[in-house]
């Protein structure tokens, strides 16, 4: 998968105009797995990663996903940045922390763009929940591979995979 991973990026240029980019990191498979991916074909791809992980306190394992996340960057000599959401929790406050928190830290560390772990699986919920919401046909797109978002470009290159394709 991983061969296939790399082959996709090429040939859809996907890294071609970016030097540094921050990769976001939840602790998931998903984000774990890109982590990977990319660590290993980072020379190949011609880019640099800083990682970025938001701990929103909501589960039990978010302070040991944290500190293994903060043991793999250092073991990979990775930069890592770390926030922590407070306050009452909310599904929109909580991404609007994460983008506020990745757009500063872009500007700090002069990445040009935000990588994330969306999927295939992603992809679909996305759109069933979309219909479930009774959106309009013309809103019924999906998650786009390269997406400018508030002056971010967003790449998400696991869109043509399936949650099933991760290693464990």
């Amino acid at each position: 998968m991983k061969e296939k991973f790399f082959q996709f990026c090429q040939k859809e240029g996907l890294f071609e105009s970016h030097q540094k980019v921050l990769l976001a990191l939840s602790g998931g498979v998903d984000s774990m797995t890109l982590l990977d991916w990319l660590y290993h074909y980072q020379h190949q791809l011609g880019i640099d990663l800083v990682l970025a992980h938001v701990n929103h306190h909501q589960r039990i394992e978010a302070d040991q996903e944290e500190k293994g996340i903060r043991e793999l960057a250092e073991a990979k000599h990775l930069p890592l940045k770390v926030a922590h959401f407070s306050g009452p929790f909310s599904e929109s406050r909580a991404r609007q922390f994460r983008y506020d928190f990745f757009e500063k830290i872009m500007k700090e560390e002069a990445c040009s763009a935000l990588v994330t772990a969306h999927h295939m699986d992603d992809q679909a919920e996305t759109i069933l929940m979309r219909l479930i919401r009774g959106s309009r046909l013309r809103h019924l797109i999906g998650i786009k591979e390269s997406q400018v978002v508030d002056d971010i470009e967003i790449l998400r290159p696991l869109l043509h995979f399936h949650k099933k394709d991760f290693p464990p």
